[in-house]
């Protein structure tokens, strides 16, 4: 049985005292997991890109969650902490679960394996979203920008959920569209290059990108975080591949004003 379909039927005490003793747990991790949620995680192998177009992180540490949670792309490559039996582990949520209901989520077999005991399929964890996870500086993945085809970024090593993406025109800064796919889409006709992007996230972070090159297929590794300290002068450069965007310690641009929108609720 693919242990992604497995589901309880009836909890057992012991299933109960596991899932009471995880809330319990996750209340005591660094308070870095606010509003930490208790269910259950199953493990599956996501694809390719994952539904977030950011590949699996190189460290096996990544979830899928339920649309609600998912927030139509919004959670697209932020953290949680995850409490299970066995202890946490931080994951990078890169993947929808269409089948998931709120509080169930998919983890990669590595991360299922740092909280829990694979041969049970399923187990009762508690978890919650990380502010300010330590993350490398930005990656930025662009396609399109010409007569034919609309301008789409991929933003990754955010950390926080973003607000808006921005693109530098000669008329202004010009807000792109987020879709479900976590690709930000800008208005059709061709885009100057190199590009530059204004990136916020929701708790008023913020950095401005220049120097982005149109026409490549992966993503970008640029020099700049979004939060965390300050930032030297940008200057991306063709990254092989999205799985090493955490090699560093991170350095970040000065926070911006604080956008319209509100961060995640506080318990």
């Amino acid at each position: 049985m693919n242990p992604r379909h497995l589901r309880w039927i009836v909890p057992s005490a012991t299933v109960v005292v596991a899932a009471v003793v995880a809330v319990v747990l996750v209340t005591q991790v660094g308070g870095s997991a606010a509003c930490a949620a208790g269910g259950s995680a199953s493990y599956y192998t996501a694809g390719r890109n994952g539904m977030c177009n950011l590949g699996a992180p190189a460290d096996d540490a990544y979830a899928a969650i339920g649309r609600a949670e998912y927030a139509g792309g919004q959670a697209c490559g932020t953290y949680l902490d995850v409490t299970g039996p066995n202890g946490t582990t931080r994951v990078q949520v890169v993947d929808l679960c269409p089948g998931c209901p709120a509080g169930k989520i998919d983890l990669s077999k590595g991360a299922f394996a740092r909280i829990g005991a694979l041969s049970a399929g399923i187990i009762p964890v508690s978890y919650g979203p990380v502010r300010d996870p330590q993350v490398g500086p930005l990656l930025v993945k662009l396609k399109g920008g010409t007569a034919h085809s609309a301008l789409t970024a991929v933003i990754g090593n955010h950390g926080n959920p973003l607000s808006t993406v921005e693109l530098q025109t000669p008329a202004g800064f010009v807000a792109l569209r987020h879709g479900e796919d976590n690709s930000w889409t800008g208005p059709a006709g061709a885009v100057g290059a190199p590009v530059t992007l204004r990136i916020s996230d929701v708790y008023g972070h913020q950095a401005l990108v220049p120097g982005l090159a149109l026409g490549q297929n992966d993503f970008q590794q640029t020099r700049t975080p979004l939060y965390g300290g300050p930032s030297p002068s940008p200057s991306p450069s063709p990254s092989p591949s999205a799985v090493e965007s955490a090699s560093g310690p991170p350095v970040t641009a000065a926070a911006g004003p604080t956008t319209s929108l509100a961060p995640p609720p506080k318990c």
